[in-house]
């Protein structure tokens, strides 16, 4: 027995020597980044994007519509699930670099052997330790750790997605009752010209041609309205679904028109290498490509003999008789000889998941950067569109009232005033669509630049990449 003994230390040390050849050689992939956004330079006196972006627009049913949607959606939740399901795997991952110890008690009686009737009492304890020589349990547990974080910044995007969405929405909403405010304040207005003219033409002041030409305009006017209230029935069905609240219910919150939303200051982005890194999907990406990395580890350490420590021990007491003693200590160390290429395929298969992380992870970055450009030059401008909306409008009504004066005063026709009122219709739907647009534009731009949410973080402080496969932005 001694002499079993004395292989079995070298031969187990041999073994240990062995365990550098599953170390898992990656090369980092690495992403150019450029030194500044190209629209970031035309933003002076900008704030950095909050986490609570949404509070810029000062808007009391935009962030109760923002609350009710971080609670009660049901993509966020199932976000959270896959959070829940990604620590139990962490925690099943440490449990295998463990020990496993298993006890029992019992008594009993009869006549086993034909000898007469005997009582025992025995106990028995068992234990097991498949020995991680060779690493492929630890890397295993490093990816399922990098996995966790994963899923945790999958929520926070899930997050991001949504609120962004009920958002939009929201803005969507208020822009399409202002419409419709717009197109029924226009169908009053153009009744009422109409019966002025009606009036008119008894004095020859207006022509047949010219009442069935008002009259027009008044169908015009009134055929707008169903397709601008049917967009927003949509858009109140959709708060609906993202916030999990009835219809009827937030029907009756949002009924009265509200003026639409704005952001009360501007925002601005900051050093390309940060913003993209915290992004949600690239760190997501950044952690996969972690996983993918150590799973490379697990499938070489396949290849590599286990070893398994077990025993037992069941002390047994029998009445007036004696005490026995049953143990038993055992090394049980395996090694693949053939598996039909199993572990080959495992390996090749690891790796090509490897590749396909990489690949997924340059494509966020390139995403995210596109993304920030686009949303940067579209807000950059919103400012600017709105200012001459405003300016035009406020040229088209003044050009009304005076419009409206000169036909008082006999100087102009009736005509003119039609041509004007139609003017300053389209100035207001136009002011109305640039201030939606500067919000969908705020919105998509604290989308695409947002930093991670620290309540996001359910481990505490997520940890930085390891150094060997810390992912390069340049």
């Amino acid at each position: 027995m001694f002499h079993s003994h004395a292989f079995c230390i070298p031969m187990i040390l041999a073994i240990g020597t062995l365990s550098s050849c599953v170390d898992t050689s990656v090369s980092a992939p690495a992403a150019d980044m450029p030194k500044t956004f190209v629209g970031a330079t035309r933003l002076t006196r900008a704030s950095p994007i909050s986490q609570d972006w949404w509070r810029a627009f000062a808007d009391p049913e935009l962030n109760k519509l923002i609350e009710l949607g971080s609670a009660k959606n049901p993509e966020i939740l199932e976000a959270q699930g896959r959070v829940g399901q990604a620590r139990a795997n962490v925690d099943l991952a440490s449990a295998n670099l463990l020990p496993t110890v298993s006890g029992g008690v019992g008594k009993a009686r009869g006549d086993k052997y034909g000898f007469g009737t005997s009582t025992n009492s025995y106990g028995t304890a068992s234990g097991s330790w498949l020995v991680d020589i060779f690493g492929g349990a630890r890397a295993q547990k490093r990816a399922a750790e990098a996995r966790f974080d994963a899923a945790v910044f999958d929520a926070a995007e899930t997050s991001l997605n949504v609120l962004s969405s009920i958002g939009s929405t929201y803005v969507d909403l208020r822009y399409y009752q202002e419409r419709i405010a717009l197109a029924r304040q226009t169908v009053e207005n153009r009744k009422r010209n109409l019966s002025l003219m009606r009036d008119s033409q008894g004095v020859g002041q207006s022509s047949g041609l010219q009442i069935v030409q008002a009259e027009q305009l008044v169908a015009k006017a009134d055929a707008e309205l169903p397709s601008l209230e049917i967009q927003l029935e949509s858009s109140i069905a959709t708060l609906a679904s993202l916030t999990g609240v009835p219809d009827a219910e937030l029907r009756a919150e949002l009924h009265d028109k509200a003026a639409q939303p704005r952001p009360r200051y501007k925002i601005g982005v900051g050093i390309p290498t940060d913003v993209i890194r915290n992004r949600p999907d690239v760190r997501r990406a950044e952690k996969n490509f972690i996983a993918a990395a150590e799973s490379v580890g697990v499938a070489k350490a396949a290849f590599y003999p286990s070893l398994e420590l077990s025993g037992y021990i069941t002390p047994t007491a029998v009445v007036h008789t004696g005490h026995v003693d049953i143990w038993q200590m055992a090394a049980n160390l395996t090694a693949p000889i053939f598996d039909g290429g199993k572990n080959k395929a495992n390996l090749a298969s690891a790796k090509a998941q490897l590749q396909q992380a990489q690949a997924a992870w340059q494509s966020a970055v390139l995403n995210g950067i596109a993304e920030v450009e686009k949303a940067l030059a579209a807000y950059n401008r919103d400012g600017r569109n709105i200012a001459a909306q405003e300016k035009l409008a406020s040229t088209s009504e003044e050009t009304l009232r005076l419009g409206r004066v000169s036909f008082q005063l006999g100087a102009s026709e009736f005509f003119n005033i039609l041509d004007a009122e139609r003017d300053y219709l389209e100035a207001q739907q136009s002011r109305a669509q640039a201030i939606r647009d500067q919000a969908l534009h705020y919105i998509a731009l604290c989308k695409a630049a947002a930093p991670v949410t620290q309540g996001t973080r359910a481990r505490g402080q997520i940890a930085d990449s390891p150094p060997t496969y810390r992912l390069g932005y340049k």
